[in-house]
């Protein structure tokens, strides 16, 4: 009966000591008054992908409309 309690026994668990890492997320951030290369890329990526969430949702409107139409007249 041995091998049956040496299956069956819970294994010990040890205890591990969590440490908190703080991360400075702002260490890396552009300061917005200077222009730099990386800054004007910056801007220009957050404009770019603004102006594709707008004709997105712009298109999006526009597939429902029609949708809601063709329901309507069949």
């Amino acid at each position: 009966m041995d091998w049956i309690t040496r299956f069956w026994k819970k294994p010990e668990v040890k205890q591990i000591k969590q440490e908190t890492v703080v991360i400075d997320m702002m260490k890396d951030d552009i300061d917005p008054t200077a222009l730099t290369v990386e800054n004007a890329y910056k801007t220009r990526w957050i404009w770019y992908h603004t102006i594709l969430a707008i004709g997105i949702f712009m298109t999006n409107m526009l597939l429902l409309a029609i949708l809601l139409l063709l329901a309507v007249k069949l």
